[in-house]
């Protein structure tokens, strides 16, 4: 029921790397910190500079590697090197590859005293990479390189907030996401302590803002009910269609929990505040909202919409909705009225023949056989029928009750036809037979 958001956007992945790294890759390093690229790492970023601007990325790319190449593994060059070529990746769209010279990177620079990269770089760089585990593992294959991707991904995002002196909604988000998506992996039995710790990171940003992210509050549904707390999510969907009353998704979501909840009552008051602002009112939600009160026994009420919906349209024009309607009138003992929306029915469906096997039937149940036998013989000639043995039989029988018996026997002998109408047909047609015999009988008798 809830729509889980787990994958970081790529074009935003692509603009954050592009302004983080240009920031920070030619930056100024603090006093503190006496780094500077070698005379031949500074002679090629020129190059490197003319083939971005080119976007030529298989050739910077290519320039990049030759000089990491010709220095050594611990130098602040090679540090540098990989800051750009993940730079360069990201601009090229290459994610996944970004990864790797990204982590080395970072891994060099830390084993230095003091860090290659300052502390402003490091944090955003750490940031980004935990996005970067969390889109891998999203979109891994295989289980253990997701959960790898996951472990990851939440060591980066606890490092961050170490570095950080303020976290953000958006931050707080990727955290919950990799702790979500890591705890569901396997939905049949997911996680419950990797969910609670998520639903508590998704508190912090709910509370980072005063319009927090929809997507936060659907992080939070999303524990919530892998944590069977029904109770506070829909609490909290009742805070949410509140600040966002236009949005028919979360008022369908709210309608079902009440329903699954067993609470109906709630649920209709919820369709009718969400009808108030224009939202549910698609034909099928009108039908739902009339089930749920015909199934509250709120038959006048179900009727009343019922019949409105299906003049003006607002209910699809169907017959099962059409006995629906006769239905609710029989469950107010109005068998007339039932009958008669059975009969506007017909005029919506008039090759139908299974309408006017009902509308017989509601005939029959009133002692009326003379109302229901032209109904009857109207739904053998439509066809159209689910079970026509039935209605041959019922026709057979209330010819027969009129003492009707030509129409009595026709019809007996077709419902003898059909395999399950051929031993009560027979014996209908035998009974007819015996008492044409004996009229007759009678009849030279006399």
């Amino acid at each position: 029921m809830l729509n889980i958001i787990s994958i970081p956007r790529r074009s935003c992945l692509a603009l954050l790397g592009a302004g983080l790294l240009l920031g920070t890759a030619f930056a100024a390093e603090a006093p503190v910190r006496d780094y500077s690229p070698s005379d031949a790492t500074s002679e090629m970023l020129p190059k490197y500079r003319t083939a971005i601007e080119a976007k030529d990325y298989a050739g910077a790319l290519t320039l990049l590697d030759a000089q990491l190449a010709k220095v050594d593994a611990d130098s602040y060059d090679a540090a540098l090197i990989y800051q750009i070529k993940t730079q360069t990746l990201l601009q090229k769209g290459d994610f996944s590859a970004s990864v790797v010279p990204l982590e080395k990177g970072l891994a060099l620079s830390d084993s230095k005293t003091p860090t290659y990269y300052e502390e402003r770089a490091t944090r955003e760089l750490v940031y980004f990479l935990a996005s970067l585990y969390l889109q891998e593992a999203v979109q891994a294959k295989v289980p253990a390189v997701a959960t790898l991707n996951y472990q990851k991904g939440v060591k980066a995002m606890e490092r961050w907030l170490t570095l950080t002196p303020k976290t953000t909604p958006e931050a707080q988000l990727i955290y919950a996401q990799l702790l979500y998506n890591w705890a569901v992996q396997n939905p049949e039995h997911a996680n419950l302590d990797l969910i609670k710790r998520a639903l508590e990171q998704v508190e912090i940003g709910l509370h980072l803002s005063t319009h927090p992210r929809d997507t936060l509050y659907i992080f939070k549904m999303a524990c919530l009910q892998q944590l069977n707390r029904v109770e506070e999510l829909t609490e909290t969907l009742e805070l949410i269609v509140k600040m966002k009353p236009d949005s028919a998704n979360y008022w369908q979501q709210l309608a079902g929990y009440y329903l699954q909840a067993e609470q109906p009552l709630r649920a209709v008051i919820t369709i009718e505040r969400a009808q108030a602002h224009g939202q549910m009112i698609a034909p099928k939600d009108n039908y739902n909202l009339v089930g749920i009160y015909f199934n509250l026994g709120q038959f006048e009420k179900a009727a009343e919409l019922l019949s409105a919906g299906l003049k003006d349209g607002k209910i699809e024009n169907e017959i099962k909705n059409w006995e629906l309607l006769a239905l609710a009138y029989q469950q107010l003992d109005r068998p007339f009225k039932g009958i008669e929306s059975l009969k506007d029915a017909t005029k919506s469906f008039p090759k139908s023949g299974q309408l006017e096997f009902m509308i017989a039937q509601a005939y029959n149940s009133l002692d009326k056989p003379e109302d229901a036998l032209p109904h009857l013989q109207a739904a053998v000639a439509k066809g159209d029928l689910a079970k026509p043995h039935q209605v041959y039989l019922f026709l057979a029988y209330v010819g027969y009750q009129l003492k009707k018996f030509d129409i009595a026997l026709d019809a007996a002998k077709h419902a003898a036809e059909f395999p399950e109408g051929a031993k009560e047909g027979k014996n209908m047609i035998k009974a007819i037979d015996d008492i044409l015999r004996e009229r007759e009988a009678k009849k030279n008798k006399a």
